[in-house]
């Protein structure tokens, strides 16, 4: 039987280690943000293909998501699927290759927890009960933001403009 709260937390570890944001995720999984949120609560999971995609972008075998496996090792792993990315797109595919800007988005409940050089990636945003902790915020510009009741517990912030 599979645990969704197990399963959940290793999508959010796995995500984390990767540096990238649920919304990041989503825009790779062609889902909502909502969607990734729901997974690392274990309050729902991803089908077997979308988990398949979802090991693929962190850089995870299948079976990391699988009960009694040891977590993997993805750091190499995600610079080998960012250097995929780059290379499918200047091979001449037509492949749609995603941007990391956040800007001029509605974010709810997102957890952007760990991320670092976020610069302007989230100007002109809605940002309601997000969760940017240990992230790396210096220099961080966010302009025409609504920002509401978000943690930013040990966030380094310094040269931010909020």
């Amino acid at each position: 039987m599979l645990n969704t709260k197990m399963i959940g937390k290793r999508i959010a570890d796995a995500r984390k280690k990767v540096n990238i944001a649920q919304a990041e995720l989503a825009q790779h999984l062609f889902i909502s943000s909502q969607a990734v949120g729901k997974w690392e609560r274990g309050e729902s999971m991803p089908d077997i293909i979308t988990l398949n995609r979802l090991a693929e972008i962190l850089g995870v075998g299948l079976n990391y998501f699988s009960e009694g496996k040891e977590p993997m090792t993805t750091e190499i792993a995600a610079v080998e699927f960012s250097q995929k990315q780059s290379a499918e797109s200047t091979s001449g595919k037509q492949e749609k290759k995603l941007s990391w800007d956040m800007s001029r988005g509605n974010w709810v409940d997102t957890d952007f927890s760990g991320l670092r050089n976020l610069h302007e990636r989230f100007s002109s945003s809605n940002m309601q009960r997000c969760m940017f902790i240990g992230s790396d915020l210096s220099e961080l510009l966010l302009k025409s933001n609504n920002v509401d009741s978000c943690d930013f517990s040990g966030s380094h912030i310094r040269i931010c403009h909020i």
